[in-house]
Formats: C-alpha cells, structure tokens, sequence
C-alpha cells in the first residue's frame, strides 16, 4: 500500500514497483511528497519506473554521510575523518549521477599537489569505497566513476634504521621519562599506538608476555617480553591496571626530539625504531616469518622489505639456484686440444705462452 510518513524531520514515499518495496526521501514538504508519490505510482502503471534513475538522482553528500555513519567511522585508519571531509567538501554538492571520472582525477591531481602522490591514492581509495558501499545499499546505480581512475605512482617506502652508534647515543642521552617507552620500542618493534595504549591487565611478568588486543592489523598478537625490558617493567611497577607508560604524546616528541638532536642523529622519525627493531633482528636472525609475527604483520609482503638485511639471504637463493644447474668441471676452448689442464688453461688466460 502507497504512503507517505515522515521520519526525522523528512517526509518519505512508500510504494511498490515491479514487485519490490520502495521508500525515498522527499524533503520538509509534506505536499510536495504526496505529489512525488503520484508521480511514482502513475511511473510504475505506465511500466517507466527506473530506480537507477531515481537513486543516481541523490546528491553524493548523501551517499558520503551514510558511508561514514555506517562504514568510515568504525575504520581504524589514520586521518579518514579529515580525507572524507575534503573529498565531501569538493565532490558532495554533485548529484552521484553527475560525478565522473574527470572530476575524482582533478581533484587527485590537487590533492598531490599539495600534498603526495600517497596521499591523493588513499583518497581515491575512499572515493572508490563511498560508491561501492552506495551501489551494496542500493543509492547508487552503475558503474562507479572512480573505476577508470588509476593510483598515481608512489616511490618505495622508507626503511631508515639506527646503525650501532646511533643506537648508542640515542639511549645515552634519552630522557629518564623517554626512557622507558624507547627501549620498549627498541626490544619490541611495537608501534607508539601500542606502546602508549598497553596497559598493565596485559603484561604478565609471569609468563613474560604482552598482549595486544588492539592491533593495525585487527588480529591480536603475543610478544615475548626480552629480559632488559622485563627489568625496566619490575622497575616501573608492575601495577593490578592503568597505563605502563605514563608518557602524554606531546611529551614524547618533546623529549624524543631532544635526545636525537642531543645524540647528533638526524632525518629519523618515531617509526623508525620499530624499523631498527626488524633490521637489526633480521640481520641477527634471519627469520622473516618470527619477523613478520612480531612485528603483527597481515601478509609476509610487509616483512619482505627487510629481506635485503638477512645474513647471507642473496648468497643463499643463488646457491640453491646455482645447484640446479649442470656445468662442465673443464671446459674446453676454441683452437686448442679439447679439456686443457687448469693449469694450462689459466695461463692461456693471462696471455702466458704455453
């Protein structure tokens, strides 16, 4: 049965098309709902009812709104609230119909101006999620523009790790309250997040294990605890709960900041240190799958990138190559009698008369 009923402030439509239910949003007008559902019934008799049309009609405000109510607001990602914003303010006045591919590249071509080629993909990435999840609840019809529209190319990620000395200076002049959190990070390879939100509860001296609940990745993880850092826990506590690390952020930079400038070490970041952890551990190790379960990583790809720094990891590959493939012990040379002594044969290549 056709109606019209209002619903937080908005008068809404109610009918049947083709056998399916249909309810849109009219607007603050009870009249002009009452003629939108006319217009709608005499569509579905005259067999002209095309839903596409009608929900690609929607401003894609709407779609964003209700992608960050439903979806966008439960993600962990760094910064989406801030990218959703701007891709709103420029792109939300834009019926979803009207939105196209030319628009989502200029606006990328203005985020990577002003920001980074990273920075623009990610973006696009949300872009590309609002139309997705609108098309899954039924607000957008067709292809979504941002498909044609393609990741800008971003240089390979930054690995800077602390050699010995710099390691060395860093702890020498680290603040006593820096202290704490930094060899944490150092014997861990755990993020500042996890540092700074690990609490008591889930540290067990006992075991000599931490637990984190609330990983990057969404999959909890136990880290053994290194006997110098479970010293520095029976130094700090342990407590029945609060917070380990008693350490506001702004202080960390503050103090952290200092003790780089004081060690003389520069172009080095806080995630750097989680970066010296596996450098250091894989160069020592050479275990990337242990690597990549501390370190809390979804797939191996991640932990591949310090590859590179595991002892004898190249040599090795080749060996096991090399092994596969038959060689001649001697071999012989053009113009000469065939499989010459070594000894021969080496002279010949100094240029030596035989």
């Amino acid at each position: 049965m056709a109606r019209v009923f209002k619903k937080r402030g908005d008068w809404w439509i109610d009918y049947s098309a083709n056998g399916v239910r249909r309810r849109e949003p009219v607007g603050p007008s009870h009249t002009l709902a009452k003629e939108v559902l006319a217009k709608r019934l005499a569509q579905v008799a005259e067999q002209k009812h095309f839903p596409g049309r009608v929900a690609n009609a929607r401003p894609f405000s709407e779609a964003a709104d209700k992608f960050w109510e439903l979806h966008g607001r439960h993600l962990k990602q760094t910064g989406l609230k801030g990218m959703f914003y701007e891709i709103k303010l420029v792109l939300g006045s834009k019926k979803l119909a009207h939105v196209t591919a030319e628009d989502i590249q200029r606006h990328m071509n203005a985020v990577a101006a002003r920001a980074s080629n990273a920075t623009a993909n990610r973006q696009l990435t949300v872009i590309k999620s609002i139309f997705s999840k609108a098309r899954t609840w039924g607000l957008y019809h067709g292809e979504s523009p941002a498909a044609s529209v393609r990741n800008k190319p971003v240089e390979a990620g930054r690995l800077r790790y602390l050699s010995h000395d710099e390691l060395a200076a860093l702890v020498e002049k680290a603040h006593p309250r820096l202290y704490p959190v930094l060899m944490c990070a150092l014997l861990t390879g755990m993020r500042r997040g996890e540092i700074l939100g690990l609490t008591w509860e889930n540290v067990s001296l006992e075991r000599d294990l931490i637990y984190i609940l609330k990983a990057k990745s969404g999959k909890p993880r136990e880290l053994p605890i290194p006997a110098k850092l479970r010293d520095i826990l029976m130094m700090l506590g342990p407590r029945v709960s609060g917070p380990v690390f008693d350490l506001p952020v702004i202080m960390l930079r503050r103090y952290f900041e200092k003790s780089l400038t004081d060690a003389k070490i520069k172009g080095f970041r806080w995630h750097d240190l989680r970066h010296s952890f596996a450098s250091h551990f894989i160069m020592r190790t050479n275990d990337l799958p242990a690597l990549q379960s501390l370190l809390g990583h979804a797939s191996p790809a991640m932990t591949l990138r310090y590859a590179h720094l595991s002892k004898g990891h190249l040599a090795s590959e080749l060996a096991a190559f090399e092994s596969a493939i038959p060689v001649k012990t001697r071999i012989p040379v053009y113009g000469l009698a065939p499989n010459p002594a070594p000894t021969v044969f080496g002279a010949l290549l100094n240029g030596q008369k035989v």
